[in-house]
């Protein structure tokens, strides 16, 4: 304890001096260390929800990325192998079934698209109009698919159910990856037709 001479007049005003204490402080009080533990608890919780949501945001476009992918890779596939399909015949295409497609390619080969409902996965497999998908050699072309769509079209552009008058070909896959849904399309004109 340090004492301090006051010689400022006392309350009788007569000048006198009078020593008293002063108590210097080197530390915090406690209201104020409870303050400082109040704010930053404050300023952590919007950092972590800040942090949190960033991490989110990253984890969907992953999802988005990988759906995107997917999709857009098979459709290609498709696309480029049903432009090479041999010809609108009833013994070259199979058009029975909106949610896959057999043909014959330009090389005699069979060629099936189908959708794995069991895995969500979307297939081809080299089987031809007159066996059934997937028998021979399937294969993987895309995960978490959701939906497989075809429709034929004419050269008027209406939906048509004849395989002879099929001018051309829309492709639709919907993919899901994580909270992440989308369907893709494309149009194929097969070359022979």
């Amino acid at each position: 304890m340090f004492f301090h001479t006051d010689i400022s007049r006392s309350a009788t005003g007569t000048g006198v001096a009078s020593p008293r204490p002063v108590i210097r402080n080197a530390g915090f009080t406690l209201v104020e260390f409870i303050v400082v533990i109040i704010l930053a608890g404050i300023l952590f919780g919007f950092g972590s929800t800040l942090i949190g949501k960033v991490f989110s945001s990253y984890a969907l476009k992953q999802n988005i990325t990988d759906a995107d992918w997917q999709a857009k890779v098979a459709l290609e596939r498709m696309a480029r192998e049903l432009r090479m399909a041999r010809s609108a015949t009833a013994a070259d295409l199979d058009i029975a079934s909106l949610t896959q497609i057999r043909f014959v390619d330009t090389d005699g080969n069979g060629v099936c698209f189908y959708r794995n409902a069991a895995a969500n996965r979307l297939m081809r497999s080299a089987d031809g109009p007159a066996t059934a998908c997937g028998t021979t050699s399937p294969q993987v072309l895309a995960d978490n698919v959701t939906a497989l769509n075809f429709s034929y079209w004419n050269n008027a552009g209406t939906n048509t159910a004849i395989v002879a008058s099929v001018y051309y070909i829309t492709m639709s896959v919907t993919v899901m990856e994580g909270a992440y849904n989308n369907a893709f399309r494309t149009n194929v004109r097969p070359r022979n037709f």
